[in-house]
Formats: C-alpha cells, structure tokens, sequence
C-alpha cells in the first residue's frame, strides 16, 4: 500500500464551468488498541473546543499513507507505518472551518508497550482511550 492514492490526485473534481479544480485532501486515522479507540479533545479556536476527534489532518504532497503515519507522529508520537494502516474509506466532507475537501480514512492498531502523547496541546486538550460502546457524549467534530 505505499503508494495508494497520491494526494495530487486524489482531490481532482470539475467546477461547473467544466474547470478543473483541487480539492484538499483530509486524512483521519482510528487508532485502536485492545478493542479502545483513540480520542483528542480539540482546544483552540480552529475546531469548536471540547468537540472529539481522531488524529488527522491535510496531506501536503505526500501520499495518504505517508500522511497519515506522520500526521499519528507528530500529533500522540507514536509510529505507525505505512504497511500497518488499513484502509477504511472515503468521503467528501465539509468541515465547520473550511470549504469542502475530501477525506481518506485508516485504521491502524497500536502496539501496547508504546503510550501515546498529546505533542500539540495548543490543539488538543486531551487524549483518551475509549471502548466503542463507551464514547464520550460530548459531540464528535
């Protein structure tokens, strides 16, 4: 899968005019570990505070892989390889900050012995773990 879906390809789409435009290109990844989902608690003004979310952000000319690996390292710090995401699906989606964009989603379990850091707490004001039927009722955003 290391080449899968090169984010310069990925957000093609014609504007009415027949033009072709970019879409940006969003890549989430649910990391899972003993059956637990990882959850942030955004902070900050980007996203509603408060609001749960997973790691994640825009490819910057990398492929999806390639971003969703380093995007889990510089967001919790813990190394997930290319090889070891699963890919989940697809969406366009518009976000509350931002014009409409398309999303590639992963699934990628998490090794036990590494634990996670909240390495960009001006954006996240926690991280926690969560079992699927025990998600937090704060809104998902």
């Amino acid at each position: 899968m290391p080449g899968l879906f090169p984010a310069s390809k990925a957000g093609l789409r014609c504007d009415a005019e027949g033009v072709r435009r970019r879409l940006p290109v969003d890549v989430l990844i649910l990391l899972v570990r003993d059956g637990r989902i990882l959850l942030t608690e955004r902070a900050g003004d980007i996203y509603p505070a408060g609001h749960w979310a997973i790691p994640g952000d825009k490819a910057d000319g990398e492929t999806v892989t390639r971003t969703a690996a380093r995007e889990v390292a510089e967001e919790v710090g813990l190394t997930v390889g290319p090889g070891r995401l699963r890919f989940v699906g697809v969406i366009r989606h518009r976000p509350p900050h931002g014009d409409s964009r398309v999303g590639f989603g992963f699934l990628a379990e998490t090794d036990a012995d590494t634990e996670p850091a909240n390495l960009e707490p001006e954006k996240r004001s926690r991280l926690t773990w969560h079992g699927p039927s025990r998600l937090p009722e704060a809104e998902l955003g």
